[in-house]
């Protein structure tokens, strides 16, 4: 059995962007989470689980300050959010609406407790 938990769809005003137009201003990003809890976690209370709150306070403490690009964004969070308590897995995805004409740029990053490096997943 896993536990997963998870925030979807989170809207976010970040200070994000390395171009020059993207200087001084707060840019609109939405932001998932999907936590997967260690083994034998059972989620019974928040001392076994991860409460959502502390996901979206983590995720509007990035916001604030600079970070230049969403990739550098979702490592960040999923750092943190491996911190929160019973966790092994941590995927982040991080969407920039405003980033192209047409569609939406996002990423989407996993990071695992027993494989601490940054990977990417599609």
């Amino acid at each position: 059995m896993s536990i997963v938990i998870s925030v979807s769809d989170l809207p976010l005003s970040a200070c994000i962007g390395i171009n020059p137009d993207e200087a001084g201003r707060r840019q609109p990003l939405i932001v998932s989470v999907d936590l997967t809890l260690a083994a034998g976690a059972q989620g019974a209370d928040l001392t076994d689980s991860v409460d959502y709150r502390r996901i979206v306070a983590e995720a509007e403490a990035i916001a604030d300050a600079h970070i230049g690009m969403i990739e550098t964004f979702a490592q960040m969070l999923a750092r943190r959010c491996l911190s929160l308590g019973p966790v092994r897995t941590a995927v982040v995805t991080v969407v920039k609406p405003q980033a192209l004409p047409h569609g939406l740029a996002s990423v989407r990053v996993m990071l695992d407790r027993e494989q601490p490096l940054f990977k990417s997943v599609d």
